[in-house]
């Protein structure tokens, strides 16, 4: 029981720093990956680094032609100018970062970074 106290506050706390799209269907996707935890929790210093003044979201990405291709993604929403100027690079610089995390915990293609343009 304790482990599942310990889920609940780790997925309440993703609602402190993440806007979270579609709640229950993101817990039990992490409910069944929990290493992504650890991801959500070593990206921050680089969002704060890159991206201080954007806005994350946690979103389910389901491919309809198979459904063993669902997947989470951090989208980061950043202005159209930021989009088209850079924004590739620096999430590419993240999921560097992030790789040795993504073996370690078995978090391959569960867990994507992406850009969306912000809409103003």
């Amino acid at each position: 029981m304790k482990e599942n106290v310990n889920f609940n506050e780790k997925f309440k706390a993703l609602g402190e720093y993440y806007s979270i799209e579609s709640p229950l269907e993101v817990r039990n996707f992490l409910e069944e990956n929990s290493g992504i935890f650890v991801l959500l929790d070593e990206v921050k210093p680089y969002l704060k680094e890159y991206f201080s003044d954007e806005e994350y979201c946690l979103e389910m990405v389901y491919d309809p032609e198979c459904e063993d291709l669902t997947h989470l993604v951090l989208r980061i929403y950043v202005s159209s100018e930021r989009f088209h100027n850079g924004v590739h690079e620096d999430i590419e610089n993240i999921r560097l970062n992030l790789r040795p995390l993504r073996k370690e915990y078995k978090v391959l293609s569960e867990f994507a970074i992406r850009a969306g343009v912000l809409n103003v």
